[in-house]
């Protein structure tokens, strides 16, 4: 009888423990060593809101981000403009974005969003709004600071730009995120059709782009006292080309092509992150082009410890069939860590 009680009574000790040890609450707080040591930041132009996504609405999108685990996600090209697999303009209320990015940026983990605001077409559109807008996804709060717009006639800035402040855990200084879709082609803004021609030998659409940075420019980075001090990553579809890589292009060294990214590299405080982690490889980001920049202020640059610049099985484009537009996208996706520590 004393071995059957002493068993039975080992044996409600061992449930009590076990009992104990799954009942009892779990906490998800972060611990000190479990807290994020890398800010991981993605830009990447998704043309067309990303056209690919819509029939399975998102899924593979959705998946690939979610491995990517980013923090941060810079997007071009944040509306639906076409209708699955086809080039015909679906009209605005049929658009799932730019409306419900919060939903979608939800899927992979992020609770906070901001999308540029849309501005009022040329007549060459048939919804009103330009197609273009910008969106910023985070798992960190974003606060709102600037719409950049620029001025009639020759100052506007086609998609406009935005200037936000993420606050990042373990970061003492706001990370500002400045957004960017400069206008493409080589004729100028609102050119009619009978001079674009003219107008693209003369590289006016590069001299809008100019014009375009320099308004972005002094209404973000130029308006604080000192941004060799302060965290700043300004990413976005440039349309543009540098003369870094002209080793590539074999163009001439003082063509026209190079001026917006000249104006960049030699007038503003920020460094072409791309470039300066790769100084001997070329990183197309369009085909074979580099149209696409994440620039950066100098503590920024040093904190960074990775830069992935390279298409992978998902991320390289396919010819959809239809007219130019490829899938996932024409554009492939840039992706850099930074040391949290680092970032002061």
């Amino acid at each position: 009888m004393r071995k059957i009680f002493t068993c039975l009574k080992l044996t409600s000790v061992i449930t009590f423990i076990v009992l104990t040890i799954v009942v009892a609450p779990v906490s998800f707080a972060k611990s000190k060593s479990e807290k994020k040591e890398t800010l991981r930041v993605l830009y990447w132009n998704i043309q067309n809101g990303m056209w690919a996504g819509q029939p399975e609405k998102y899924e593979s999108f959705v998946e690939w981000i979610r491995a990517q685990d980013p923090d941060i996600c810079i997007f071009a090209e944040a509306a639906q403009i076409y209708y699955d697999g086809t080039n015909t303009q679906m009209p605005n209320e049929d658009r799932y974005l730019p409306a419900h990015w919060g939903e979608l940026c939800a899927r992979w983990g992020h609770d906070y969003h901001v999308v540029t605001p849309r501005r009022p077409s040329t007549a060459s559109y048939n919804f009103g709004l330009t197609n273009y807008p910008q969106a910023v996804t985070s798992r960190y709060p974003i606060d709102s600071i600037y719409i950049v717009k620029g001025h009639k006639p020759d100052s506007v800035v086609v998609n406009y730009s935005g200037w936000y402040q993420v606050r990042v855990e373990g970061v003492k200084k706001p990370v500002n995120i400045v957004t960017v879709h400069l206008k493409n082609a080589r004729y100028g803004y609102n050119v009619p059709i009978e001079r674009r021609q003219e107008s693209a030998d003369n590289y006016e659409g590069e001299l809008h782009r100019v014009k375009e940075v320099t308004c972005i420019l002094d209404h973000t980075v130029r308006k604080t006292k000192n941004p060799d001090k302060e965290l700043w990553i300004m990413a976005g579809d440039f349309n543009s080309y540098s003369g870094k890589d002209n080793y590539i292009y074999k163009w001439n060294d003082v063509d026209k092509a190079f001026q917006t990214q000249d104006y960049m590299t030699l007038q503003s405080p920020f460094f072409d992150l791309v470039s300066e982690y790769y100084p001997d490889v070329f990183m197309p980001t369009c085909g074979n082009l580099r149209i696409d920049y994440m620039y950066v202020s100098k503590p920024v640059l040093r904190a960074c410890t990775n830069v992935i610049a390279q298409p992978d099985s998902y991320t390289k484009r396919v010819n959809s069939g239809v007219d130019k537009f490829y899938i996932p996208s024409d554009h492939y996706p840039i992706i850099a860590e930074f040391k949290i520590s680092k970032l002061k």
